[in-house]
């Protein structure tokens, strides 16, 4: 039976497309254009390609960095349950280095 990812084409365009692979795409986009010997037409399309290799890496590490902020703010919000002290979830997990100036 196959899953939503056995049906993942790699392809730059594919949603499903991982940053590791998008960079093994731009790795090889660059690797002939470096190489040479493409005919103009065919570098230039290689050029594009790269670009927009380029845009979904930035978007998806963009996404990435939102959710990560977001994940982060969650561990400085104030607890809503006042039995720990007002110490923020970091704190009780790490410590709190309030506590030593």
């Amino acid at each position: 039976m196959l899953t939503p990812r056995d049906k993942h084409t790699g392809s730059p365009d594919d949603p499903e497309t991982t940053y590791e692979e998008l960079v093994a795409q731009l790795e090889e986009v660059v690797s002939r254009l470096e190489t040479g010997g493409l005919p103009l037409e065919e570098a230039v399309a290689e050029y594009e390609r790269g670009v927009e290799l380029v845009r979904r890496c930035n978007d998806l590490l963009d996404r990435t960095e939102l959710e990560i902020i977001d994940l982060s703010s969650d561990l400085a919000r104030p607890p809503a349950s006042a039995g720990n002290g007002g110490l923020r979830p970091a704190q009780l997990l790490f410590g709190n280095d309030d506590e030593d100036e």
